[in-house]
């Protein structure tokens, strides 16, 4: 058998992309966190810290990227996965989306001077609370996805990832529907 024809089997069965997403996740994950600190920094008016999580979150977004950079690198055109090839790019980049939507908070927050008013203190800590469960949801569910490519994603533990994916539906749905009130 000839080394190009080898190489070609191997690619079809390469590692799973799964563990890299979930490193990925891990990443955005740590971004995440970092908010509710900046939230908390934010309506007691400590812009020394406001810059120091800008610069923790930037930091972590960096990492994320590099990650990502990896997965969209070494991503096989052609690889038996249980999940297209898009569709896993596409959990990426919204994974991504996450990770940078917190930097460019950090960004404003420490670029601007902003204040709250009082009577939306707990207004803003359920917004960034909804938003750190829904994120926290997403990061189990990513941990879930790469234990089951050891299942070959069936079975009890595939349906409970779906009901999973489905609850963080109904979390972001939740997050919406306060955001809209915070912007009234």
């Amino acid at each position: 058998m000839s080394n190009n024809r080898v190489k070609k089997i191997y690619d079809i069965f390469t590692k799973s992309p799964f563990g890299l997403l979930h490193d990925h996740m891990e990443k955005v994950h740590a971004c995440t966190e970092l908010v509710p600190k900046l939230i908390e920094s934010l309506l007691s008016g400590q812009q020394d810290q406001i810059e120091t999580l800008h610069k923790e979150i930037t930091g972590k977004e960096h990492e994320a990227d590099i990650i990502k950079n990896q997965i969209r690198e070494h991503l096989p055109k052609s690889i038996f996965m249980p999940v297209s090839r898009e569709d896993l790019l596409k959990l990426l980049h919204r994974q991504d989306n996450i990770a940078d939507h917190c930097e460019d908070l950090s960004v404003l927050l420490s670029v601007r001077k902003t204040t709250i008013h009082e009577s939306l203190y707990d207004d803003v800590r359920d917004f960034s609370n909804k938003v750190l469960e829904t994120t926290n949801a997403l990061y189990d569910v990513t941990q879930k996805m790469k234990d089951l490519m050891e299942a070959s994603f069936s079975g009890p533990s595939a349906e409970d990832v779906l009901n999973r994916i489905d609850h963080i539906g109904h979390l972001e749905y939740e997050t919406d529907k306060l955001k809209y009130q915070l912007v009234k």
